[in-house]
């Protein structure tokens, strides 16, 4: 397995655009989200999270972050929403 990550602001930029209405294949305004499993997991080893010692992309250890995970996960689908969402001025046109 392999996961993004989101403790990377252009990790979390790019889970964002794949939000777009254009991207985002059989999506509509009215499609929510469910973001589940917000933390790695890993099922079959001594833990039930990714080994403490794995790092992300700037050196740091899972240990760190792994709460910060699915904040950030979280951040990065509000904001694609929020993108792909009309403001009130070209929802009254």
């Amino acid at each position: 397995s392999s996961y993004l990550d989101f403790t990377c602001s252009d990790v979390r930029q790019w889970w964002a655009e794949q939000f777009s209405l254009d991207k985002y294949k059989g999506s509509t305004m009215d499609l929510f989200t469910w973001n589940d499993m917000n933390e790695p997991s890993v099922f079959n080893g001594p833990e039930v999270s990714m080994p403490k010692d794995a790092k992300n992309r700037q050196g740091v250890e899972h240990r760190e972050w792994h709460n910060l995970f699915g904040l950030y996960m979280q951040m990065a689908t509000a904001l694609g929403l929020t993108i792909r969402s009309p403001t009130d001025s070209e929802q009254e046109r």
